[in-house]
């Protein structure tokens, strides 16, 4: 049983460090759209209607998976000054305090998400404005990536127990 877990918990945390590796390539891709969109905008004076949407919509995934990625690599801030003070036991207890309130966050992220993300889906959300991107692609992702998000703090604080 032990073992299934921890296998499962490795798979997780594998597929949150490659899916981080992969997504990274995101932010290439809006420097590139920025780029096409100021030399269009100031060299040629016709500006585009879909960079800003498009931006938006692949930094809002990006950002979704970043910290989950940072989790992956134990790459969040912690007050250093303070938790380097406490005993092993109380390091424990924080620890569970921690995953006790990020449990918390996550649950309403994954509840609130779903429902975000069904009714966009249902309603076909669109962006506002000339150039109109379906929004319910990131939304279905919020819970997609909060569910993931919990798993991994889930492994990361029984990989890191004392």
């Amino acid at each position: 049983m032990i073992k299934g877990i921890t296998s499962f918990f490795n798979l997780i945390d594998r597929i949150s460090s490659r899916t981080g590796d992969g997504l990274s390539i995101l932010i290439v891709v809006i420097m590139f759209f920025t780029t096409i969109e100021v030399v269009l905008r100031y060299a040629f004076n016709s500006p585009t209607i879909w960079v800003w949407p498009l931006s938006r919509q692949i930094f809002g995934v990006y950002i979704l998976f970043a910290g989950i990625y940072a989790m992956s690599k134990d790459g969040h801030i912690r007050i250093e000054i303070f938790h380097n003070l406490f005993s092993k036991r109380m390091k424990r207890i924080a620890s569970i305090f921690g995953l006790i309130s990020f449990a918390c966050f996550m649950g309403v992220l994954i509840w609130q998400g779903a429902w975000m993300g069904q009714n966009s889906l249902a309603s076909g959300e669109t962006a506002h404005g000339a150039f109109r991107i379906p929004l319910y692609p990131l939304k279905i992702l919020i819970p997609i990536a909060a569910i993931l998000f919990f798993l991994e703090g889930i492994y990361i604080l029984f990989k890191n127990r004392d």
